[in-house]
């Protein structure tokens, strides 16, 4: 198989079980790891496997931990320009969740590692980028990264920094009563320490519980699928609604 035939847009979309998209989602996550020219394809920021890692993976994470033993519920995730980038559908009410998915991370820097990383087969993930020069994909392009050790705490003031970005780029937007904003973390690095999950739990619950956030819930989900967090936010919520 021609690695660019390792995603296609209508299987990404097929409604699919939550477990039977966990288990597509893994499937398809070790066949983009499977061989050089497969992660240079996973690296390449071409759209469908930027619509995988930055969305349907984390999707499938959440909906797997969530949504596992709901039998009557169908993910379906969405690759249009809509609101929503997945809606599940619960057939025995029919009622319909949608899902506005939004990662947390600095994407530019991001693609100037992967850049190294291919060019290199590594690159460290907290090193300063040093220099770059030259257009992607020219004989003449010049990124440098320096390998070298940067506090923690300046690597976790960075993540939050980036999680109350996105959030609040979503606020003064039209969602509706439901609609889940799911926010992904890296929590490799950040995030993997108790400590650092209290920092980010207070930081939401201090500054971004907004009012102009128009979704139901917004949910962080560590892209690990280890850390998960759920709040209401105030617009669909009573007085008596706690953060959970």
């Amino acid at each position: 198989m021609e690695v660019t035939g390792i995603l296609d847009a209508a299987d990404m979309t097929t409604p699919r079980a939550p477990a039977d998209l966990v288990a597509w989602a893994a499937r398809k996550a070790e066949q983009l790891g499977a061989t050089p020219d497969a992660k240079a394809y996973a690296r390449s920021a071409a759209l469908l496997p930027k619509k995988f890692y930055d969305e349907i993976y984390p999707l499938a994470l959440y909906v797997g931990r969530e949504f596992g033993e709901a039998f009557d519920a169908l993910v379906t995730p969405n690759l249009s320009n809509d609101n929503f980038d997945a809606s599940i559908v619960f057939q025995s009410s029919g009622r319909i969740l949608f899902i506005e998915i939004t990662r947390a991370k600095d994407g530019y820097d991001e693609s100037l590692r992967d850049e190294v990383l291919a060019r290199c087969g590594h690159v460290s993930l907290t090193g300063p980028i040093t220099k770059v020069s030259g257009r992607r994909g020219m004989p003449n392009r010049v990124v440098d990264v320096e390998n070298e050790m940067v506090l923690h705490e300046e690597v976790l003031a960075k993540h939050l920094a980036l999680v109350g970005d996105v959030v609040r780029a979503k606020a003064c937007r039209q969602y509706g009563k439901d609609f889940i904003l799911l926010v992904v973390v890296d929590d490799y690095l950040p995030f993997r320490r108790e400590s650092d999950q209290a920092k980010l739990h207070e930081m939401v619950t201090s500054t971004l519980l907004l009012p102009d956030l128009d979704f139901a819930r917004l949910v962080i989900l560590g892209i690990s699928g280890n850390l998960l967090l759920y709040y209401q936010l105030p617009r669909y919520c009573s007085d008596n609604d706690k953060a959970l």
